[in-house]
């Protein structure tokens, strides 16, 4: 938001400074009885000056006539040229004026029309980003917030946008989709030819309908959907920031190749009438070399900042557990509150009491007091990720969760292996981290020679758990490798989340909420529980091979 108002008021508040006074672009000094001037306030209020600006703009000759005067001191300005006209300082010291005497352009209200847009961006990012962190703060909304998976569970229109901005269609002529009739393929490798020489004409396409049709819906949705949408919202208010901002950088490119296609202002100067009238005197001067490198940097700077907040943003859309605060200049998940450790003893740290958490407050800083303890000379921090549930930490596994997992991905003859074995969950991480030289590495003394099952019993590690012996939501207060509960955020303190008021409901309503880490019932957030089966309380869990997302049932 301070970017966005930085540019406008860098953008409209042109002065002298801003121009190139040694190269005007009339030749003779035009005095008018009245001049319309740039960034003037009145000029919202004021009707007469509304009815100017539409006369100057639809006829701009006839603008001249009526309003041409003659200055009391004619006889010297009739002999001065504007590359040559002595005025006095002091009565140069106004804002700039609007360039007359020649074919009105729209491109000289170009530098207008990115600070008004800037601006406008910016009181929009600035509401997106309110309602965004205040929900996230709060108990109540911030299971509200949609990841990409939400959005497109609950707007499944959306996706007709996305197909609008005709991705979908150049990557399937890029990957020889080629053209289908009936049930058969043809002009497979002539389609990868033609994707390649139509992609700038396939990204100006997908520009232009996101500008045009994709940012006024979105928007529109918000408005109805702020909550649920915020965050969206921002990531595609963001991109269309940058996009505006690389737009402003190339059209700051063209200014300082040519003097001739910069913006033209007008310096003006009160000269006063023969008849004591009002008469106003000025010549048309275009903006400097240097105000257009200003301008280029201004651009570049707005699409690297609207980039990041866009990364940023993209955190939180993918998976909702790790969403973080937007008003803020570190991007630390929510789910890193409270912040809770102890002396190496057990004890509570120094400026802090038994109980208390070292840093409670979300949007604070997480690493608080670390430095101020006596042994701060020798610690460091070290970050590492943990599973929301403890089922889904194969350190928790026993032998018979390690057989059941097998089991689960279709490979019993390796199952029986483990059992006889003893395999307990640390021992199958300790078989994977050998080196696998052959693809199998440690998993041989399974009697895993295939490939593409060592393969399998990697890469689902953390996404498949073995089968739930109660089948109830796991215990919001217990994490993997962690007693305490420091890790999760506040807690939801709701009776109706009691696993003997669960029993009986739909499973699919007991979702996990995505940034603080406790269930709710009601909770329609992407980033939720799988479905589970409410026949026998067995869950779903999706397995991805080879980018299919398949169901696999334990």
């Amino acid at each position: 938001a301070a970017v966005g108002i930085a540019v406008y008021q860098y953008m409209g508040a042109a002065d002298l400074g801003y121009l190139d006074l040694k190269a005007p672009r009339n030749a003779s000094v035009l005095c008018l009885k009245e001049w319309p001037m740039r960034h003037s306030l009145m000029s919202w209020a004021s009707a007469e000056l509304w009815q100017d600006w539409l006369a100057y703009r639809e006829d701009m000759g006839t603008f001249i006539d009526q309003n041409r005067c003659v200055p009391s001191n004619v006889a010297d300005l009739g002999e001065q040229q504007c590359a040559t006209v002595h005025v006095p300082l002091h009565g140069m010291g106004g804002k700039l004026g609007t360039p007359m005497g020649v074919e009105y352009s729209w491109a000289n209200d170009t530098v207008e029309v990115y600070g008004y847009l800037f601006l406008w961006m910016t009181f929009w990012m600035w509401i997106m980003i309110t309602v965004h962190d205040l929900a996230l703060l709060t108990v109540n909304n911030r299971d509200y917030i949609l990841d990409l998976r939400g959005i497109k569970r609950v707007f499944p229109c959306w996706r007709k946008l996305y197909i609008l901005l005709g991705f979908r269609c150049w990557k399937r002529m890029a990957c020889g989709g080629g053209i289908l009739v009936a049930r058969r393929r043809f002009l497979q490798k002539p389609m990868r030819i033609v994707s390649v020489i139509c992609a700038p004409v396939f990204l100006l396409w997908a520009i232009i309908a996101f500008l045009v049709v994709v940012l006024p819906v979105v928007s529109t949705f918000f408005v109805i959907y702020p909550v649920r949408l915020s965050r969206a919202v921002i990531f595609v208010n963001c991109l269309s920031s940058a996009i505006f901002g690389l737009v402003l950088t190339f059209h700051c490119i063209a200014f300082v190749s040519r003097v001739d296609r910069r913006q033209i202002y007008a310096v003006t100067w009160s000269a006063g009438g023969q008849d004591a009238s009002p008469c106003v005197c000025g010549c048309m001067y275009p903006l400097s070399g240097g105000t257009c490198s200003t301008l280029l940097l201004i651009g570049a700077a707005v699409a690297y900042k609207s980039s990041i907040l866009a990364f940023r943003c993209l955190k939180g859309l993918r998976r909702s557990n790790w969403a973080n605060l937007l008003s803020i200049l570190f991007p630390i998940p929510l789910t890193a509150y409270e912040v809770a450790w102890t002396r190496p003893d057990g004890q509570p740290i120094q400026r802090r009491k038994t109980g208390e958490p070292v840093q409670g407050e979300p949007a604070f800083d997480p690493f608080a007091l670390m430095d101020e303890q006596p042994n701060s000379q020798r610690t460091t921090v070290a970050f590492m990720p943990v599973a929301i549930e403890p089922e889904y930490e194969p350190s928790n596994w026993a032998a018979e969760d390690v057989e059941a997992y097998l089991e689960a991905l279709g490979l019993e003859e390796y199952a029986t292996q483990a059992r006889s074995r003893g395999v307990d969950g640390p021992a199958l991480l300790g078989l994977l981290r050998e080196v696998p030289a052959d693809g199998v590495g440690g998993l041989a003394e399974l009697g895993v020679a295939d490939r593409r099952h060592a393969r399998m019993i990697r890469s689902q590690l953390g996404l498949v758990k073995p089968k739930s012996v109660s089948g109830l939501l796991t215990d919001p207060s217990a994490v993997s490798g962690h007693a305490a509960r420091e890790m999760l955020g506040p807690r939801y303190k709701s009776r109706s989340l009691d696993p003997a008021a669960l029993r009986g409901r739909p499973r699919s309503r007991a979702e996990y909420i995505g940034c603080c880490g406790f269930p709710c019932v009601r909770g329609e957030n992407g980033a939720g529980l799988p479905d589970e089966d409410e026949s026998d309380g067995e869950g779903e869990h999706e397995v991805s091979d080879a980018g299919r997302a398949d169901k696999v049932e334990l």
